[in-house]
């Protein structure tokens, strides 16, 4: 079954990564495919899907180093417990 929406633009985007921090700074593997690809989809006209990254607390770092090209996510759910 196939069902048609109004073709275009996400609303939201589970996104994968080796860290986080509480910033929405994410670690991924280094050759940014994901960054490229958030930012077209920033440029949609629909707008800016919503971003969350599910996560081990274990992922969850202090600091997650960052150039000007990475992307942040919107959230990072974890279990803290």
């Amino acid at each position: 079954m196939i069902i048609r929406g109004d073709n275009g633009g996400l609303d939201l985007i589970l996104m994968p990564g080796l860290g986080f921090d509480k910033l929405g700074n994410r670690l991924g593997r280094g050759k940014g495919y994901y960054d490229t690809y958030l930012e077209r989809c920033w440029q949609h006209p629909k707008g800016r899907p919503y971003t969350i990254a599910l996560a081990f607390k274990e992922q969850i770092c202090d600091h997650v180093p960052v150039v000007e090209t990475d992307k942040q996510i919107d959230e990072v759910l974890y279990d803290s417990s």
